[in-house]
């Protein structure tokens, strides 16, 4: 990697090609966001190949297919991808996505957090949540929150309400609750 570059080429060519391997895209490009500073991150561009993209079904894809150093943090979908004179991308005429909860990432560090950030991001409809972001801050709503307090005590076979996810907003602290639980039932 290059100084303050956040991946590789070659990294951000195997987002691009497992992304564009979904059907119904006719061009994807995958690009960093803030280079160089603590809020960098990979945002994919998506051209839908026709009517009817299913882009719930994309995210999910995407967060099966790419690991934590490839998944974008938004999957922004576009009629076109601008190119310059010369036939790059031009990256600075590419709308720059909403990223306000999404940044810093933070990745999970145990397969508790790792399926809380799964079931996070699938309730919300977005493309990946590390552990410090925040349900609400990303769109989530009380019914968002029904759906999630019960995908959790599936999950992991743990009782959660609506009132614990009030109380844990990120994943993280949704993993400190459910430790602070396990304890109180000892």
């Amino acid at each position: 990697m290059d100084g303050g570059s956040l991946m590789d080429s070659e990294s951000i060519g195997e987002a691009r090609s497992a992304l564009a391997a979904f059907p119904g895209l006719a061009d994807v490009t995958v690009v960093e966001h803030g280079a160089g500073q603590p809020d960098q991150c990979l945002i994919a561009y998506v051209v839908p190949s026709g009517p009817g993209l299913d882009v719930p079904e994309l995210h999910a894809y995407a967060r099966k297919t790419l690991n934590n150093g490839t998944m974008p943090a938004a999957i922004v979908v576009v009629d076109e991808i601008p190119v310059t004179a010369a036939g790059t991308v031009d990256v600075a005429a590419l709308p720059v996505p909403e990223l306000a909860g999404l940044l810093p990432y933070q990745a999970p560090a145990t397969p508790r957090q790792e399926i809380l950030c799964e079931l996070f991001a699938q309730v919300l409809g977005v493309a990946r949540c590390g552990t410090g972001s925040d349900f609400f801050d990303l769109g989530g709503r009380s019914v968002e929150a029904m759906v999630l307090a019960g995908q959790i005590s599936t999950a992991l076979g743990v009782r959660v309400s609506m009132a614990d996810l009030f109380r844990a907003p990120t994943a993280g602290d949704m993993d400190r609750r459910l430790d602070q639980m396990a304890d109180a039932r000892k």
